[in-house]
């Protein structure tokens, strides 16, 4: 029987040579440990779309996501899905043609084509201004899955801060609108999280207490975030609105939006967003409605969770968005490399 401790001792070894051998294990362990120990430090995201799917499989990302439910099921196999990008990987995309999910538009708007938004700016205000005035929108969107009986995988909770990250390209076929005087750029809304209100068993039509938006403006778009609260119950509607980070952006360049979220009904509420990495704008406050927001079990719940696509004012023209890296965590994630930004200033 050969024992494996003379097999070694019989290939030249030394108890000096033993020592050396054991001193370079030790030191190559102290090397490794502090790399290893930050690396489980590092806060991992819990949720996490790269858009890795085959484009020619649609289902795949269908699947994931919750789809517009305005949004025709034959339509959204063709409106939302994954395309290769100049990047190099594939990324998701989101389109909305004129009609996707149509809501609000009465029988005479229908026939008569009167859209709210075209070259020269958006209507709404006009539209607004009209006896039973309701602006009519379209969309398409991805949103996060999650069930609202229990609050199984709902990535945004009240009182409880998350951090996330999502990267966007607006593609060439965005309108370049010049709005004319008394106009504003046509909403178009790219991201939002909302809590819906109700009373008496009605909606109260309330508006997303958090969104991102990019406004089609000439050869740019118009980026902002806006932070809502209030009560869009009462009678009128007494709602707040924000806006933070504005900026105009340039159309097929990929920008990075980085936000740092606490909601809330109360002074505790805060938002910090980054662009890039660099600082952009903060809100501190209420959010969303305190009295008649969406409750589960009696205690208020972001019933709408994360949401990414289209959500636009009527209008004929066809506009399509990129998204990649859509990423959540529910821990400080400093030191993640998808995580990198400037301190916001104080």
């Amino acid at each position: 029987m050969v024992r494996t401790g003379n097999v070694a001792a019989s290939g030249g070894s030394s108890p000096g040579l033993d020592a050396r051998r054991g001193a370079a294990a030790l030191l190559l362990l102290a090397a490794l440990a502090p790399a290893t120990a930050v690396a489980q430090r590092t806060p991992q995201p819990v949720f996490t779309e790269l858009f890795a799917y085959d484009p020619a499989v649609p289902s795949q990302l269908l699947g994931r996501w919750l789809i517009s439910s305005q949004l025709d099921s034959k339509l959204q196999p063709l409106r939302v899905g994954v395309v290769k990008d100049p990047i190099g990987k594939t990324v998701g995309r989101v389109t909305v043609q004129e009609g996707d999910g149509l809501d609000g538009a009465s029988e005479a708007m229908l026939q008569a084509r009167r859209y709210v938004c075209d070259s020269e700016g958006s209507r709404a205000r006009a539209v607004e201004a009209e006896p039973g005035g309701v602006v009519p929108s379209e969309r398409a969107e991805i949103q996060v899955r999650s069930d609202r009986a229990t609050g199984a995988g709902e990535l945004v909770k009240f009182g409880q801060p998350v951090w996330y990250r999502f990267s966007f390209k607006i593609a060439g076929d965005w309108p370049q609108d010049v709005p004319a005087a008394g106009r504003q750029p046509c909403r178009t809304v790219i991201h939002q999280i909302k809590q819906d209100s109700f009373k008496n068993g009605k909606s109260c039509d309330a508006s997303p207490f958090f969104k991102i938006e990019a406004r089609p403006l000439g050869e740019r778009v118009r980026f902002f975030a806006q932070v809502a609260a209030g009560a869009p119950c009462a009678q009128p509607p007494m709602v707040m609105r924000t806006q933070i980070c504005r900026h105009d952006l340039p159309r097929e360049s990929w920008t990075t939006v980085q936000v740092r979220l606490n909601p809330a009904h109360d002074a505790s509420g805060r938002v910090d967003i980054w662009l890039n990495g660099t600082f952009c704008g903060d809100y501190q406050g209420p959010m969303a409605d305190r009295d008649n927001g969406a409750r589960r079990n009696g205690a208020p719940f972001i019933n709408a969770q994360p949401r990414f696509g289209i959500y636009r004012d009527w209008r004929s023209e066809t506009q399509s968005i990129y998204f990649d890296k859509i990423m959540f965590w529910n821990t400080d994630p400093a030191g993640h490399p998808d995580w990198s930004v400037s301190p916001p200033p104080g």
